[in-house]
């Protein structure tokens, strides 16, 4: 009984307190859709009649003075704010927006007065000084500032309000003195060492700043290195001084105990930066010390993907996206490069060799065997080894991720391997395990490349729909979706053309790019005239030139003149003079036709800006 009586009176206080609250908010939506409609007056009244009944109400005074400043009634504020004094109300911030009111209505002698008198009354309170220093600095009151920093670090210590003031002084561009501040926060508080490295890494955005943040921080890094060494290199990378970085982050392990998985960071880093060298030193200086078992295979899993990275030279970067860009459903999975570097080819492949060597039940043999697989199926194209080791990492136990991956690449090589039919039954078991998103979409890519142009846009209908305009694959099926509607249309002719295209691709997909352009040749010569023409002729130049057919590719590509894609035969041929015949005049002068010719064509700009580079490659 004794229970049940209290749970209604605390039932009965929350019905209260929420009746209570509720008005209030009224009442402040009230305030603020009147200061919408221009009646300031009509606002402040609410304002005032709510502190009238809770004189701390912090929404209110905030809002209220709000209104009293960007409508510039700063003799109400000060009237308001000597009112809350003269009631002793005790909030320490009174004094700091009541100098704030006099000093806006330009009476700097009575604001100092408020000022010292809260200085006085709040000498001990931390949060009074953060208030005031929030005051001196929004109006630059540089003296007020300073004054500040020296009461409140006798009182306080010597790190108080260094991020306050270090912010401070990077805003008014001082980097002399905001590095000060810094250096001196990451001496005496540990706890904000990361919020102290973006500031300073964004400080280094300005090219003023560079010398002044080197400077401090070298010097900083000489008396307290395991508060600065760390950031100093962090400097350095986002600098692209690779080597001072390195350097910085190995000193920094003469003063603090090694972590290994910090390393593993730092070598994967520099491989995405392309630093290889740099990469295969950290990976090695890894090994250098005591790691579990699990930590080796990372480190030769990093090892192994640095050599991987080098296989095969930096894919050579076209000024535009040709032929759907970078689509989902027309990348090209295959290495196109010929060459490939043998000694990184052959030192990668023994690196996950070793991997799977020495890791007996790790998880990382999964990514190993997977890791070979995407070698063997994407540069070598041997695509019944890779079979085998996609499925050995399937047996492997892979974590989630990296099962959708390796089920994906099953479904690609059984593909390569004109498996249609396998493919087919694979995709329609592992949908039903686990129909996710990204087997769906494969199961569209599947369905374009062997079924029916109508199987595929029913598909294509039934799925978009899971999708939002910010997935990154919502555009490549719309564009998919849009270029069957366009080119397979009624007309009997231009259904078998498109069959034939479709053809084309799936030869394609198995590395079969003779054979395509064979296809390809046939749809030109047959259905000359039909909608799709201009679509093969693009394909086609793409293909020649892979070729190094660079004839044939610039014969094709003059045939896209006066189509839809006539913007984008000129720059590919002109980009055929430039980068693999080697006559800049000729392409030159192709590139200003897209200028002169097509100035609205969505690629004018980065042709004109390529121009420029162009003339600056020849001149120097």
């Amino acid at each position: 009984m004794i229970i049940k009586f209290f749970l209604i009176i605390i039932i009965l206080g929350d019905i209260k307190g929420a009746q209570s609250y509720a008005p209030v908010n009224r009442s402040i939506k009230t305030a603020k859709f009147l200061e919408k409609q221009g009646n300031i007056d009509g606002s402040i009244a609410i304002y005032r009649e709510i502190l009238n009944k809770n004189p701390n109400h912090k929404a209110s005074i905030r809002n209220l003075k709000n209104l009293f400043i960007g409508h510039r009634k700063y003799e109400e504020g000060i009237k308001f704010y000597k009112e809350r004094l003269e009631n002793k109300i005790n909030d320490h911030k009174d004094y700091a927006d009541l100098g704030e009111f006099y000093y806006l209505n330009g009476q700097n002698s009575e604001a100092n007065k408020t000022w010292e008198i809260g200085m006085k009354k709040f000498i001990d309170n931390r949060t009074y000084y953060r208030s005031m220093f929030a005051v001196y600095s929004k109006y630059g009151l540089n003296k007020g500032v300073n004054l500040l920093l020296e009461i409140g670090r006798k009182r306080f210590g010597a790190s108080f309000l260094t991020y306050e003031s270090g912010a401070y002084y990077q805003a008014i561009k001082a980097y002399d003195l905001a590095m000060d501040q810094f250096v001196l926060n990451l001496v005496h508080n540990s706890r904000q060492i990361g919020i102290i490295e973006r500031r300073i890494l964004v400080m280094s955005d300005d090219e003023n700043a560079l010398p002044i943040i080197e400077e401090k921080l070298v010097r900083a890094s000489r008396n307290y290195p395991t508060k600065t060494l760390d950031i100093l290199s962090q400097f350095y990378f986002k600098q692209q001084k690779y080597e001072e970085s390195y350097l910085k982050k190995k000193e920094l392990n003469n003063y603090k105990i090694f972590d290994p998985n910090e390393w593993l960071v730092t070598a994967g880093n520099f491989r995405e930066e392309g630093q290889y060298k740099l990469a295969i030193d950290a990976y090695n200086y890894i090994m250098t010390f005591e790691i579990n078992s699990f930590l080796k295979g990372k480190v030769l899993l990093g090892l192994a993907q640095t050599f991987e990275d080098q296989i095969v030279p930096s894919n050579e970067v076209n000024i535009i996206p040709y032929f759907f860009g970078k689509n989902i459903f027309f990348k090209d999975p295959f290495q196109v490069q010929s060459e490939i570097s043998k000694i990184h080819l052959s030192r990668s492949i023994s690196l996950y060799d070793s991997m799977l060597a020495s890791l007996d039940k790790s998880p990382l043999k999964a990514e190993a065997h997977f890791k070979l697989g995407e070698i063997q199926y994407r540069i070598l194209q041997d695509f019944d080894q890779a079979y085998l080791l996609y499925n050995r990492s399937l047996q492997s136990n892979p974590n989630k991720s990296l099962k959708t991956k390796v089920i994906l690449r099953i479904i690609d090589v059984l593909i390569a391997r004109g498996q249609k039919e396998e493919a087919k039954s694979f995709i329609a078991r592992q949908l039903k395990k686990s129909p996710s998103k990204e087997l769906k979409l494969k199961n569209i890519y599947f369905s374009f490349l062997t079924e029916k142009a109508s199987h595929t846009l029913a598909l294509i209908d039934s799925f978009k729909f899971d999708l939002t305009p910010t997935d990154s694959e919502f555009n490549d099926l719309i564009e998919l979706n849009n270029m069957i509607i366009e080119y397979f249309d009624e007309e009997e002719d231009s259904k078998n053309a498109f069959v034939h295209y479709q053809k084309s691709e799936y030869l394609l997909k198995q590395k079969k790019v003779g054979d395509a352009i064979e296809e390809l040749t046939y749809i030109k010569n047959t259905f000359m005239n039909k909608k799709i023409g201009p679509l093969i002729n693009l394909r086609l130049a793409i293909l020649y030139y892979r070729l190094k057919d660079f004839d044939n590719a610039l014969k094709v590509a003059s045939l896209l003149e006066d189509t839809r894609f006539a913007d984008i035969g000129i720059i590919f041929t002109a980009e055929i003079f430039e980068k693999s015949l080697f006559d800049h005049e000729k392409a030159k002068k192709l590139y200003m036709r897209i200028l002169d010719e097509y100035p609205s064509s969505i690629y004018a700009e980065p042709v004109r800006y390529h121009i420029r580079e162009l003339q600056n490659i020849t001149n120097s």
